[in-house]
């Protein structure tokens, strides 16, 4: 197909400017926000109306049903929220408060802080999931509550095999759950649509008559079906718009097609109008996503036909990048075998412009390992997602316990080698890989507990459960096991900091014999002082990881296959553990807090990102890089897998485009999971550095994510200044 790319409206670059003017947009540490307390029970912020909802409701006969009553008591107090030039509706309520509601909502956080939800100190995420919006559209919220209340009219709590594992009142508990939460939805979107209507006699046209068009629309969905596609794309944001974290979009390109087809063969939609309901769309992920974070959409790849996802929807979502040029959403694209050179090229496009999205993803090696190696059916495998940065998951059927625990490779080895002594590199290197395994086993058992705990006192908004199966089908939430596949995803920061510093070890050590390991800990532990030569020789002479040689390559194959199979050999509290080198901050904060290691790394410097090279030693050229980190197999790492590259605007225009496409293609048939571009050049970092000022808008991709360069920690962006530049 010939596609050609609308221009963003005027329209939407004033709403995207009223956005961006909003709470959520403009918290720069939202994880140290005083006004709007932050707990952690997902990236939420807590508000008046669920704290009153929650203290009001103390006779409630369980912890689940009380918070669910909070949840709803959230949504029965938020006000609607109707800006200018917007085209969609359903914002987070994020109120301004009198002084006596401050007073009030302090008291009542301070309480809160006794209760089970913050006495569990970590408990799991309950976000990084998404939902099948394709069943929302196809039933509505009133075809869950009759699903729902067909389950609840076959339970008999009097039962004579009830008691006493009490299974049935456990069902019947999550049911009501449901039932309270989304009633508060509904009423939510009746108030929206009066909302509107009053609204739209305070206006002249057109917007008059927008804002009566929105208001028929919530006033049918998101509890009736979908009829068109305004309906589809306003009941989505809107469902989204009640949930408090990061949910992302899924495919839009598939379960929106159909409504965009009938409407434009019809005539009642025009390409032009469309485009504009999906920029709005995107940019109502930005009202819902903290800096430091990330949610977003996938588009392409094949359906459960075997037929390539190619419509039109998927080039406009990929604009929509384009135009937003923001963070958020994180979007991406699916590339297999069989993706055409035009949707390649539109995307390289894009890219050049500095969006740092999308990122690619192996659509072949998922779908393939997912059916391989997860037990997921092939007509589920083909709509996977990344939950949020880059962790893999199944739409609407799956909850992947994203960094459940994470892994700070470098500083467990300086550890081990500490502790111990060793003739030979391969026990130095059974010794390392033997703590790793009984760290992981105590770090699994933990999350398990953490789990458990949260499955008894309703940690989670129960709505979402109703877009996952089997819940509803097992009456159970997702941290009972409701949903059809669970994934545990342990992330392992450092992976290429480790490699190379394996690397050192065994050549000056074992093998030339320039000194012993007890003095190469004691010149690591001084930060090299002194000893600058001998870190000259580790940085400039050894091989190092990143560069197609065959010393480096096998190093970080042989510590991939043994941090799978550790991983693998867990308590298995799960029947499959997806781990991943996926580090989100990790690699800068746990890099700052360590002193140097011994692949040359000066204290408080970062570790390297995802499984990618250490930033700077990759000295062959990106196709040397993508074939070190494409040398040993990585389908089984779904947790995340992430290889940053950074280039010169020019590589991805014009002629040498065709250059940068063929490392694509080669990255995805050698088997790479991922790869994330930034197209920047270290001047213009540099100088951002120096004057914030004048690069406010300058978006770069960290470990699986993008921020604004100027945001970062200098940790992180010396980190991203350091990366190799092709």
């Amino acid at each position: 197909m010939k596609y050609r790319a609308e221009a963003m409206s005027e329209r939407m670059a004033r709403v995207k400017e009223t956005y961006l003017g909003l709470t959520v947009p403009t918290m720069i540490e939202p994880y140290h926000d005083t006004k709007y307390k932050f707990y952690r029970s997902g990236d939420r912020l807590m508000t008046i109306g669920y704290l009153r909802g929650f203290w009001k409701h103390q006779d409630a006969m369980t912890t689940r049903l009380r918070t669910s009553y909070a949840e709803a008591q959230e949504l029965y107090e938020a006000k609607p929220m109707i800006y200018d030039d917007e085209l969609l509706l359903g914002h987070l309520y994020l109120p301004e408060y009198t002084k006596e509601e401050q007073a009030e909502y302090d008291a009542l956080c301070e309480a809160f802080g006794m209760s089970a939800h913050t006495l569990l100190k970590l408990p799991p995420r309950k976000d990084h999931i998404c939902l099948d919006f394709e069943k929302l559209l196809r039933v509505g919220i009133n075809g869950l509550r009759a699903e729902i209340n067909e389950k609840l009219a076959e339970l008999d709590l009097n039962a004579p095999d009830t008691y006493p594992e009490l299974e049935s009142f456990k069902r019947w508990e999550f049911y009501q759950c449901c039932l309270i939460e989304l009633d508060a939805v509904s009423d939510l979107a009746k108030r929206y649509a009066e909302e509107a209507l009053r609204l739209s006699k305070e206006k002249t046209e057109p917007r008059n008559r927008e804002l009566v068009r929105l208001s028929k629309i919530l006033q049918r969905v998101p509890d009736e079906p979908a009829t068109d596609f305004y309906e589809a794309i306003q009941s989505v944001q809107f469902f989204l718009s009640t949930l408090f974290g990061l949910y992302p979009l899924g495919r839009p390109d598939r379960y929106l097609y159909p409504y965009y087809k009938n409407d434009i063969e019809s005539g009642r939609l025009t390409k032009e109008f469309a485009q504009e309901l999906i920029d709005n769309f995107c940019l109502c992920v930005s009202d819902r996503v903290f800096s430091r974070a990330a949610c977003g959409f996938i588009v392409g790849g094949k359906d459960e036909h075997g037929a390539l996802v190619e419509n039109d929807l998927t080039y406009m979502f990929l604009t929509a990048l384009d135009h937003l040029k923001l963070p958020d959403p994180n979007g991406a694209l699916a590339v297999n075998r069989e993706t055409s050179k035009e949707l390649l090229e539109y995307c390289a496009e894009v890219l050049s412009h500095g969006t740092s999205h999308p990122a690619l993803y192996n659509d072949d090696v998922i779908v393939g390992s997912l059916i391989e190696n997860y037990g997921v059916t092939p007509a589920d495998a083909v709509n996977y997602i990344h939950s949020t940065c880059a962790e893999i998951s199944v739409i609407g059927k799956s909850k992947a316990h994203s960094t459940s625990f994470g892994m700070d490779l470098p500083k467990f080895l300086l550890g081990v080698i500490k502790d111990g002594s060793f003739e030979s590199f391969e026990e130095l290197y059974d010794r390392y890989i033997e703590d790793l395994t009984r760290r992981s086993e105590r770090y699994a058992r933990k999350y398990a507990l953490r789990l458990l705990e949260s499955s008894r006192i309703g940690n989670e908004a129960m709505r979402i459960a109703t877009l996952i199966d089997d819940c509803i089908a097992k009456g159970k939430g997702i941290y009972e096991g409701g949903e059809r596949y669970m994934f545990e995803q342990p992330i392992l920061v450092g992976f290429s900091t480790v490699v190379d510093s394996l690397i050192a070890i065994q050549s000056l050590v074992y093998q030339q014999k320039k000194l012993s390991l007890t003095e190469f800990v004691a010149i690591v532990e001084q930060n090299f002082e002194g000893h600058e030569p001998l870190r000259q020789y580790i940085v400039h002479k050894l091989p190092h990881y990143g560069n197609d040689e065959s010393v480096s390559d096998a190093m970080a194959a042989r510590l991939a296959f043994s941090l799978q199979n550790m991983i693998r050999g867990t308590v298995p509290i799960w029947d499959r553990m997806m781990v991943g080198t996926f580090s989100y901050v990790n690699h800068a904060n746990m890099g700052a807090r360590l002193g140097a290691t011994f692949d040359g790394r000066l204290a408080g410097a970062s570790y390297s990102d995802g499984c990618g090279p250490v930033q700077g030693r990759d000295v062959n050229g990106p196709t040397a890089m993508l074939l070190s980190t494409t040398s040993w197999d990585q389908s089984a790492m779904l947790g995340g897998m992430v290889i940053n590259m950074k280039f010169g605007k020019e590589n991805l225009s014009g002629k040498k485009r065709e250059n940068f496409l063929s490392l694509v293609h080669a990255f995805m048939e050698r088997g790479g999971i991922e790869m994330q571009i930034n197209v920047v050049d270290r001047a213009t970092l540099e100088d951002a550095r120096i004057h914030p000022e004048a690069h406010r808008d300058l978006i770069v991709r960290i470990g699986g994510y993008s921020d604004y360069f100027t945001r970062l920690s200098p940790t992180l962006q010396q980190e991203i200044i350091d990366r190799t530049e092709y």
